[in-house]
């Protein structure tokens, strides 16, 4: 048995209107290259996309992670701050059986309300920026975004109009302008979408 494990756990996509949330949950263990990773280890919003990818590489190879995705679909069934959760939750649960074997914390970056959406006993400590202020937190954010972004990038050669390798499925004014010229394609979030692009119609049904 080893000391006690910090998991970190974050999402990416959240606010996009393209295009699935996807968590991430990651295992620290105190081996020393772990904590040489997590030094170089920031907020993946303040990192360069070629920075993110060279870290995540990094993780990948190192340490011991699980990642979750739930669809548009699954989020417009939901709501986002359900599925937000649940796919969170998804994540810790497929590390169980190696926690079990130890005492462990999970330190997850701040949702609102979590505590009424999860499914099961696990204890979660929610942070507010904590991907600011813990490194497992933050490495966890790395993994699910570059996983997220090779996702959307698949998207993008089968719906090349909405130029999804560039903006991730976020709102940006590109992507507004393409949503009215084109419609809606099967990665759009309708919950995301109903009001402001009413009547609109799907490109593919």
């Amino acid at each position: 048995m080893m000391g006690k494990l910090t998991v970190g756990l974050d999402e990416a996509g959240r606010g996009a209107l393209a295009g699935p949330i996807v968590a991430a949950a990651l295992v620290y263990r105190g081996l020393a290259t772990e904590k040489k990773i997590l030094a170089k280890v920031k907020d993946s919003k303040l990192l360069t996309a070629r920075q993110r990818e060279k870290l995540s590489a990094l993780i990948n190879a190192n340490f011991i992670f699980s990642i979750q995705a739930l669809s548009n679909k699954y989020i417009d069934r939901l709501g986002i701050q359900k599925a937000n959760v649940l796919v969170m939750e998804q994540c810790v649960l497929k590390l169980l059986p190696y926690l079990r074997q130890n005492s462990y914390v999970i330190k997850a970056d701040y949702v609102g309300g979590a505590k009424k959406y999860l499914k099961t006993n696990l204890e979660i400590e929610f942070y507010k920026k904590g991907d600011r202020l813990h490194p497992e937190i933050a490495a966890a954010s790395i993994i699910a975004k570059v996983y997220r972004d090779k996702l959307m990038q698949k998207y993008h050669r089968q719906y090349p109009a909405y130029n999804f390798k560039q903006h991730k499925g976020y709102g940006t004014a590109e992507h507004r302008r393409s949503i009215a010229k084109s419609g809606l394609c099967p990665w759009h979030r309708r919950s995301f979408l109903i009001r402001r692009f009413q009547g609109l119609t799907p490109l593919v049904a």
